[in-house]
């Protein structure tokens, strides 16, 4: 249990991390990428408002920035004097008839002229106005006599930003490996109280049911001496009732502390779970008779199982005398095996007078009772389903209680074939 406790505590604190770093990773690369498409819009913007080239005042240096003056759409202070230089730029001009009337790659040297006029001639076809094609940002221009398409080299821009992507992955999974070692190591001094105390209190447990056990027994044979002499009355099978009940609370809390031990190994050997549940639900049958209580099975055949054939009969039995005493008045109790493809499902269905709908998995909780007044009379201790989903874990197997109606209570098991 601790240990499973644990396990989560460091996949839960991991997977935080991660959450974290991806968004933080995701919108630093995110501003990253939208600055370098920004930055090449604005130089094809600049080029298409100049017919494909920049104009002098972008070629000569820039003097300091008048406030009182300034160029709303190209502030100075966004443009470097050595941007007209190092850009790698070309241009393709085409006439009202869609020919090509221009190719000017006086500016790059990657592109020939063929070249340039099929990446203008691909940006045209495909109806867009801005975009990438290839490492180039392109941008189309109506013109009065025709369409001028501006390429700017983003290859330099690109490389950095997919290199400066690489690195922030790989510096990414180096700290998440640094975080999962800190968290796995200081998950065990975290956790190092909760296991000690865990493990006195299964302790106490144990030692407290077997310390129970004498007195119960010298109690019960005091009664029965009693009885001997003085013949029996309310009093005495009172007492015995309350013997019986304890003692089988003691055998629960025994049990479900024997579960609870992790290191225990499970032995387990194929068997027909079809012909264990069948067996294991016939003393029930009679059990529900005298109550007046409908048991209907539905059990497939030759259903196989690899697990400890003793428990699942004690899972059956714990299952079905829960269904029994709690179905409603004359109620009905159904029982369904079935192997479907990888799984095999087992669920007891029973007739209740009234639940909450929907999920009830807090059954299984210890000393959980629905109605402890009713579960007074029926002398139930809340302790049975908890065993019964300790069981189901041990086969790595999942169990459910739900209510679809609110008048009926279904308790599902699944186990991998």
């Amino acid at each position: 249990m601790i240990k499973n406790l644990r396990r989560k505590f460091i996949v839960i604190s991991m997977l935080s991390m991660v959450v974290v770093l991806s968004v933080i990773m995701g919108i630093v690369n995110t501003m990253n990428y939208r600055r370098i498409m920004e930055q090449a819009d604005r130089l094809t913007s600049i080029l298409a408002e100049n017919d494909g080239v920049f104009e002098e005042q972008f070629m000569e240096p820039q003097k300091p920035m008048d406030l009182n003056n300034q160029d709303e759409k190209h502030p100075p202070m966004e443009m470097s004097p050595e941007t007209p230089f190092s850009t790698r730029f070309f241009s393709v001009k085409y006439n009202g008839e869609g020919s090509v009337e221009k190719c000017d790659i006086a500016k790059i040297a990657a592109v020939d002229k063929e070249k340039a006029t099929a990446y203008a001639d691909t940006v045209l076809d495909s109806g867009k106005q801005v975009g990438f094609q290839d490492v180039y940002r392109y941008r189309v221009i109506d013109t009065d006599d025709g369409k001028l398409v501006i390429f700017v080299d983003c290859r330099q821009s690109l490389e950095n930003f997919q290199h400066f992507t690489k690195i922030s992955i790989s510096v990414a999974a180096i700290g998440l490996f640094a975080v999962f070692i800190l968290v796995f190591f200081f998950s065990k001094i975290v956790f190092r109280p909760v296991q000690e105390t865990y493990e006195k209190q299964k302790r106490f447990i144990t030692d407290a049911s077997h310390e129970l056990k004498t007195p119960l027994t010298i109690i019960d044979a005091n009664t029965e001496v009693i009885e001997m002499e003085a013949g029996s009355n309310k009093w005495t099978e009172s007492t015995k009732n309350q013997v019986e009940r304890l003692s089988a609370l003691t055998e629960q809390l025994v049990m479900l502390s024997r579960f609870d031990e992790e290191q225990r190994v499970v032995e387990k050997k194929v068997f027909s779970l079809s012909e264990a549940v069948a067996d294991a639900a016939e003393p029930f049958v009679a059990m529900a008779k005298t109550k007046e209580k409908d048991m209907i099975f539905d059990i497939d055949e030759n259903v196989l199982l690899n697990g400890n054939e003793k428990d699942i009969r004690q899972l059956v039995g714990i299952l079905l005398e829960n269904a029994v005493k709690y179905s409603s008045d004359k109620g009905s109790i159904k029982l369904t095996l079935h192997g479907t493809g990888k799984k095999i499902l087992f669920s007891v269905e029973n007739s209740v007078e009234e639940i909450k709908k929907g999920n009830l998995d807090i059954l299984f909780e210890r000393f959980y009772r629905l109605d402890s007044s009713r579960n007074s009379q029926t002398g139930g201790s809340g302790i049975g389903l908890s065993i019964a989903k300790a069981i189901v874990q041990r086969h790595k197997g999942k169990i459910s209680a739900f209510s679809n109606d609110g008048k009926s209570l279904t308790v599902l098991t699944e186990f991998k074939k």
